[in-house]
């Protein structure tokens, strides 16, 4: 619990000076609406919302950890696989496209992590990637990897 605790602090801290950061991109007068502090703000934000709800878990879950129950984490040879997913998809976007890649990343994290396959993780990676297609994408104006095939 601890080190979730300390892990939440580190990451608020990273997303509070990323923002800080961000605000000081300079304003342009070729910017559009969004503007380039948009997307870092975003980012800072969801960074934020992703250590408070590491905290939060990590605070929820300390009564079953009194309890007895055993803190869980993962060997670093499963860490390793993650990253290794993680790295595939760089060559995939590259050949495939952002919309296909992304979507077999979204099918591979869950399956490695042993959820039995079905149709929630199909219907889950495919709305995923066409959600961050269509925010990236059109939303943001931030183009995205064209591949050989897509």
């Amino acid at each position: 619990m601890r080190k979730e605790l300390a892990g939440s602090a580190i990451l608020l801290v990273v997303a509070v000076l990323y923002y800080a950061a961000s605000t000081q991109i300079p304003a342009s007068t070729l910017e559009d609406q969004i503007g380039p502090r948009a997307l870092p703000a975003v980012l800072a934000l969801l960074l934020g919302a992703v250590a408070l709800a590491i905290g939060v878990r990590a605070m929820l879950s300390a009564p079953a950890l009194a309890a007895g129950e055993k803190d869980a984490e993962a060997p670093w040879p499963r860490a390793l696989g993650m990253l290794a997913i993680g790295a595939l998809y760089i060559p995939a976007a590259s050949v495939l496209g952002y919309w296909p890649a992304l979507a077999l990343l979204l099918i591979a994290v869950p399956l490695y992590e042993g959820l039995k396959p079905s149709w929630r993780v199909l219907a889950v990676a495919l709305g995923g990637a066409t959600f961050f297609w269509l925010l990236f994408g059109y939303v943001l104006g931030v183009q995205q990897p064209e591949g050989i095939l897509f």
